[in-house]
């Protein structure tokens, strides 16, 4: 009887072992399947993201080289200029520029080009006459370089260094203030602008919502139009995407 018990349990021990291997084995199993999955749906996740892209959506895209206060230049870039009302831009968007400014035009809207290209000498003397101006208002050093700051990037991190930026601003306004106000977008020409832009590739770069300034780093600007291409403006305009989402968006998508 002992003897019997004794083998019964050997027997019951090796079905236990038996038991928990097999258990161990469909766990590893289910973990390996669900790696896979996760693998499977990163990818179809990644394969959606793209196809949703314009095919313009390249990081080597030069219309859409990301400049900033986190990507500033180092150097001046290299490019063909082209003049129009004594403003300088990149040659590439004078054909798409001048039809924008011509349909504002021809709806009753027509604006005035108040700048575009700046070199990075020369925006250092942008943003140190900003600063002035408000030290002269009584503020300290600190306070002077924020408020300046918050309209002007520092020399090096300007998009009008590219080229491809320009400040456009309805003359029923700029011909009553000669100013870059935001306020500017109460007027039907600058709202027209803002609305019209991406059908000549041009988006607004400094949008006025609260997640767009943080993003940009940069208050909001009625004024501010980035050249990024017309299948890129379309994309940006339709999902309301910052130049930082937008290349943050096309990382992701692995089109590079």
């Amino acid at each position: 009887m002992k003897q019997y018990s004794k083998r019964a349990g050997w027997v019951s021990l090796v079905v236990l072992l038996m038991l928990v291997m097999i258990g161990v084995g469909l766990s590893r199993q289910n973990q390996d399947q669900m790696k896979t999955d996760k693998v499977k749906q990163e990818a179809a996740y990644k394969s959606s993201k793209a196809e949703s892209l314009p095919k313009t959506a390249q990081l080597d895209n030069p219309d859409l080289r990301l400049v900033n206060s986190h990507y500033p230049l180092k150097k001046e870039l290299s490019f063909q200029k082209a003049t129009y009302a004594g403003q300088t831009f990149d040659q590439r968007i004078q054909k798409p520029l001048m039809a924008f400014l011509q349909a504002a035009r021809d709806v009753g809207y027509p604006a005035t080009l108040v700048s575009g290209y700046r070199s990075i000498a020369y925006q250092k003397e942008v943003f140190a006459r900003q600063e002035e101006q408000y030290l002269n208002q009584g503020d300290s050093e600190k306070e002077a370089y924020k408020k300046t700051r918050a309209y002007i990037q520092t020399p090096g991190a300007s998009e009008h260094h590219t080229g491809l930026a320009v400040d456009i601003m309805t003359d029923s306004y700029w011909d009553r203030t000669h100013g870059l106000d935001s306020e500017s977008d109460q007027e039907k020409g600058q709202q027209w602008l803002i609305r019209h832009a991406p059908d000549y590739g041009f988006v607004l770069r400094y949008p006025k919502s609260a997640a767009a300034v943080k993003q940009t780093g940069i208050a909001y600007e009625s004024w501010h139009f980035r050249y990024v291409g017309l299948a890129n403006a379309h994309y940006m305009a339709k999902h309301h995407l910052t130049l930082e989402e937008y290349v943050q968006q096309i990382k992701q998508a692995g089109q590079n």
